[in-house]
């Protein structure tokens, strides 16, 4: 092969591990908002990650294959690229977690640099293999693909232990028909070498379509989690306003109570907890806004917490609020009409005359 008609070979590899891969149209990126390209940009550098990965597995289970690119003195540049691959698995990693904290941005970036490297790999891989002699067709070990089925049978049975819908498991079951390994054995022995690569093509798209139903099933079940707890938190809030209003109405000096917690008035401190309430609201289903919730709990704790001390601290000091006739004078008077007040300047003396 011609160096020209090499790289023109190199480049058309890469050109078709990216196409074929690609779940997005040039109108549709257009319209996607940021969680969905994130998502899809994601995806895409998922399945070329395991285009790649295949293709190493098929080199490392080949001795031949190993033997003449050993000969070749391309050992180290294969290996290089492998370590290269595992610093793209990381920018994925990167990735998923990115998109799970809802930073699409930064899932998109690191997605973009996964896909970089793994089209780098794919690419040298090739050319690895052009260089020393080996063809892709002689990278077929039929014991090599009968562990990647059993592989994808293992992650089958492990997903069906899942809450999956009913979808979703079909999808699996339809899986493990194609992962018939005894019928894979036979088409193997008959050379039928193209049928079992696509049957396990196959079973790897109806797995990966399961979990992905499974994510989405598990997002939705995350916000359903979310609003129930975020409606909990409303209540409570509206309940710790109500005990505030109703002793700052029994005489106790609320406004001063919570400046001690570093809020000016009660008007700013319910302020500040809508604020937060507002905020859990809009990042619904992401991992900030289970950490918004917690400082809420936290803040109508503390709040519920400082108020029922307050209220103790100033009963019977003559700083609580009671009402005449039953005998329970205001801490600012001398004494009830009924005679039995607690006032700054004394006990009330006697009843009515």
């Amino acid at each position: 092969m011609t160096n020209t008609k090499r790289i023109a070979t190199l480049i058309l590899l890469a050109t078709i591990l990216v196409a074929t891969a690609s779940p997005l149209t040039t109108i549709s990126a257009y319209i996607q908002s940021p969680e969905t390209k994130a998502e899809n940009y994601v995806e895409l550098a998922d399945k070329t990650q395991e285009r790649v990965q295949d293709l190493i597995h098929l080199i490392r289970a080949n001795a031949t294959a190993l033997e003449t690119i050993e000969q070749a003195g391309l050992m180290d540049e294969l290996e290089g690229n492998e370590s290269l691959f595992n610093q793209g698995v990381g920018n994925l990693t990167l990735a998923y977690s990115a998109l799970e904290a809802g930073d699409y941005q930064a899932a998109v970036a690191n997605a973009t640099n996964a896909l970089t490297i793994f089209r780098q790999v794919f690419v040298a891989l090739h050319a690895i293999l052009s260089d020393s002699g080996v063809t892709q067709g002689g990278l077929v070990d039929a014991q090599g693909l009968i562990e990647a089925m059993e592989r994808n049978l293992e992650r089958v049975m492990v997903l069906k232990q899942l809450n999956l819908t009913t979808e979703a498991q079909a999808k699996l079951n339809n899986a493990v028909a194609y992962l018939n390994i005894e019928t894979a054995r036979v088409w193997l022995q008959e050379g039928r070498v193209t049928e079992v690569v696509a049957n396990m093509t196959q079973a790897k798209r109806l797995i990966n379509e399961a979990c992905l139903s499974f994510k989405e099933q598990a997002r939705a079940m995350l916000r359903t989690r979310m609003r129930n707890c975020l409606n909990g938190l409303e209540q409570a809030r509206d309940r710790i306003m109500e005990k505030l209003q109703f002793a700052q109405n029994q005489g106790y000096n609320v406004t001063e109570m919570l400046q001690q917690m570093g809020y000016q008035s009660m008007e700013q401190f319910q302020q500040q907890l809508q604020a937060m309430i507002d905020e859990a609201e809009q990042n619904m289903g992401q991992t900030n806004a289970i950490q918004n919730m917690n400082r809420i709990g936290q803040m109508l704790r503390e709040t519920d917490h400082s108020l029922t001390m307050h209220m103790h601290q100033h009963q019977g000091n003559g700083d609580g609020q009671g009402n005449g006739d039953d005998g329970n004078g205001n801490g600012n008077d001398n004494g009830s009409s009924d005679g039995n007040g607690n006032g700054n300047n004394g006990n009330g003396n006697g009843g009515k005359p």
